[in-house]
Formats: C-alpha cells, sequence, structure tokens
C-alpha cells in the first residue's frame, strides 16, 4: 500500500462461502484478509476504469467512423512497419 496515504477501516458482509473463499486464498498468497480485498477492488476499479475508457473510444468511433482513405492509410502503414519485421 502507498505510504503516507490514510487508511480508513470499513465494515462489510459476506456471504459464508465468499468469506470461506478469501480465506483460502489469503493463506495461499500470505497476504492479509485486509490485503487481499484492497488489492481485489483495485483490480475491479482498474477494470471498470478500462471499460468506460472502451466505451468512450467506441462511442466516438460510432459518431465518426474512419472513412475509406483512413483505412487504407492504415492499412498500408502496416503493411510496411510489418515489411520491416525479421521474422525469423
Amino acid at each position: 500500500m502507498p505510504q503516507n496515504h490514510t487508511v480508513e477501516r470499513v465494515a462489510l458482509s459476506l456471504p459464508a462461502a465468499l468469506l470461506r473463499r478469501v480465506e483460502a486464498l489469503r493463506r495461499i498468497t500470505g497476504l492479509t484478509r485486509s490485503g487481499l480485498i484492497r488489492e481485489a477492488l483495485e483490480g475491479y476499479l482498474r477494470a471498470a476504469r478500462r471499460r468506460r475508457r472502451v466505451a468512450t473510444y467506441l462511442e466516438g468511433y460510432a459518431r465518426r467512423p474512419e472513412t475509406r482513405a483512413e483505412i487504407a492509410a492504415a492499412r498500408a502503414s502496416a503493411a510496411r512497419l510489418l515489411a520491416s519485421e525479421p521474422w525469423e
């Protein structure tokens, strides 16, 4: 966990089966319960941010799709770059 950050305590309720899975993974990883849950939440938040960025990207292309000329230019550029790679 980054230093110089305040830490807040929270209480949460979990179904017994989920808590058993958390405890089993905690024992395997050596993390504390708080550490495991913190890492899980951080991963969830990263994934949510990525999903929002992908949705924004897709919305942009839906509003303004690539033109045929832009697609042709991208293909030509990719072909030039790939031709210069040593594939062996």
